[in-house]
């Protein structure tokens, strides 16, 4: 039997993080997809990641894995390091070791996940061919960075501390800004890309102009396939949830503005849940300074980070769902709260319209608006049965767009287009 050997690069280490006993709430939806492609016969499947552990190449559920260790970023000596250091003497360093794992292990193919890291340089040193997934992309997020909270109050409202270790957020946003001008020239190199919808691919034509692009949708977590959100009416307090981050541009501050107009009506009781911040997260302290209001008056609830049945749990109990980000692709959050069969109301941002369709799967607004998000939760409030309609339309379609099998059999397509000159091709 013929087999074909490809490697992945990856910002996380997909199923191997249960292994290394990594809790994060991004990912889950690499994981599911090397779980399908490892049952394939004829791939031996490796997987390259970056860690801040001392690690040997080690093999997990059948998938080879090699870290790359990398100093921490979030230690001081980290910061440091990163201070001392420009991001080309460091890609320098690593690209290095990253070569060395394609040279131990040979692979036919190499698919790199996301534009973020340094990952896509390796195209300058290798023959072997290449293709990249569009995650997110640096060069519109750089954009849209501080669009939710203005620079000037992002450096008047945060830590001492932070400006003083080498992690203030005008020094992150640097970091971003130099790692989305590598981006660019990484995909001015690409000759092919997968991406999921209309914005990656216009945007692709842009910044990988020489590129034949494919669309493979993503597989999500295996739990969100099993269970439906089921209501006969609303709850009493009705039960909005945001899945979020600590970046400026993912809109927690429109999530405290909405409430603060949501609060202001005596015939609305509800609580806003929000998974994946806590209340020393960055933009959570300088948001409640900022808008000088409190919280808990304010009926927002922080979840922090959550296991995957924790956060089906919580949006199992929720009635609505809000997706306030500046700027996506295909939010994974998104998908899942489509797939479980929730009311929904999204930031036409992005790819997002090519995710959800506006009145008729939920209800796409205006980027950075909080009262017509206020409006869109109060029109759904008062219609359970639209609600109820727009929920069952969006889970309809997330089956159609997520079904493990067909997205399994694009890739490998993808896979074999690239592959054929070779003489190589997998059967699923």
């Amino acid at each position: 039997m013929q087999r074909v050997k490809i490697l992945w690069f990856t910002n996380t280490a997909c199923s191997a993080t249960e292994k290394l006993g990594i809790n994060s709430i991004s990912g889950g939806w690499l994981k599911s997809l090397e779980e399908r492609c490892r049952i394939i016969p004829e791939i031996d499947l490796a997987i390259c990641f970056y860690t801040y552990q001392d690690l040997l190449p080690f093999v997990y559920n059948e998938t080879k894995y090699y870290p790359v260790r990398r100093p921490n970023m979030k230690s001081k000596f980290g910061r440091f390091l990163t201070r001392v250091f420009t991001l080309a003497t460091r890609d320098k360093k690593e690209l290095k070791d990253l070569i060395k794992v394609i040279d131990a292990f040979k692979p036919d193919l190499i698919h790199i996940h996301g534009t973020e890291e340094n990952f896509g340089m390796v195209q300058e040193f290798t023959n072997i061919p290449i293709i990249i997934s569009i995650q997110g992309i640096l060069n519109s997020c750089v954009i849209k960075y501080f669009s939710g909270i203005p620079v000037s109050i992002a450096s008047k409202y945060e830590n001492l501390l932070n400006k003083l270790a080498f992690a203030s957020n005008k020094y992150n946003y640097n970091q971003i800004e130099n790692s989305a001008k590598r981006e660019k020239k990484i995909l001015m190199n690409t000759k092919y890309i997968i991406g999921r919808t209309a914005w990656d691919m216009r945007i692709s034509r842009v910044l990988a102009p020489n590129s034949t692009y494919f669309q493979v949708d993503e597989i999500l977590r295996t739990n969100f396939y099993t269970k439906v959100w089921e209501k006969s009416d609303f709850n009493n307090p009705v039960q909005i949830t945001t899945i979020s981050g600590n970046g400026f541009y993912k809109g927690f501050e429109i999530i405290v503005s909405t409430a603060h107009i949501l609060n202001q009506f005596k015939n609305i009781n509800f609580v806003w849940n929000v998974i994946g911040l806590n209340a020393d997260s960055n933009v959570v302290q300088i948001v409640k300074k900022w808008k000088r209001l409190n919280l808990n008056n304010l009926n927002v609830k922080l979840f922090g980070i959550l296991s995957e049945n924790q956060v089906i749990d919580v949006l199992i109990d929720s009635d609505i769902f809000c997706q306030t980000s500046h700027i996506e692709n295909s939010s994974n959050s998104l998908c899942e709260a489509m797939m479980l069969g929730l009311p929904i109301v999204a930031n036409y941002a992005g790819g997002t319209d090519s995710i959800i369709e506006n009145n008729k799967e939920g209800i796409l607004i205006q980027d950075g608006d909080p009262f017509i998000l206020a409006g869109s939760i109060y029109e759904l409030i008062n219609d359970f049965k639209k609600s109820k309609n727009f929920a069952s339309s969006a889970r309809t379609r997330a089956l159609i767009r997520h079904n493990p099998q067909n997205i399994l059999k694009a890739l490998i397509e993808a896979y074999n287009y690239i592959l054929s000159p070779y003489n190589l091709k997998i059967e699923i």
